[in-house]
């Protein structure tokens, strides 16, 4: 990934975009979820895996990763572990996560900015960049206002209706 043509934001204004596009992602995953139905099988949006060690304790964050096959005896929900793949080639393909289309780089100058590049995914990296442009637009400008305020003024550039052709 090529950072020399990058936005560059402040941490917290990154973690803010990355709790967005995990949301926005994970509302996909349920509206997938809910198309596939009538398959019978289920895609998890979410898996939280905790390792701990001597060193300390991990958590692995998997998003959009397990299938599962949900079958329901005496009002019961099982869920069977069908694997990583799509367990069906007629299922359409599940919506791709946004944050694997987004390189992140700690600023050479300033430990406390991260640069972000998107890649070229088509209509997602439109949407990404549209995001992500909303971000920095709301970011740079509030730089010492609270969160509300920066959450605010993203909200309306997001919903203002300019999104990319």
């Amino acid at each position: 990934m090529n950072f020399s043509q990058s936005l560059c934001l402040d941490h917290s204004c990154v973690k803010l975009l990355v709790d967005y596009l995990l949301d926005f992602y994970k509302v996909q995953l349920y509206e997938y979820n809910s198309m596939i139905k009538g398959y019978g099988v289920y895609l998890k949006p979410m898996h939280i895996v905790t390792k701990k060690s001597a060193k300390g304790e991990k958590i692995y964050y998997y998003f959009g990763r397990y299938w599962f096959k949900i079958e329901v005896k005496n009002s019961k929900i099982k869920w069977i572990y069908l694997g990583c793949k799509k367990p069906f080639d007629q299922l359409p393909d599940p919506p791709m996560n946004p944050l694997l289309v987004i390189g992140m780089k700690k600023a050479e100058e300033n430990s406390n900015t991260i640069c972000l590049q998107i890649e070229n995914f088509a209509e997602l990296s439109k949407q990404i960049i549209h995001i992500v442009n909303a971000f920095y637009e709301c970011c740079s400008k509030m730089n010492a206002s609270s969160k509300e305020d920066t959450l605010t003024c993203i909200m309306k550039r997001l919903n203002q209706g300019n999104e990319p052709s």
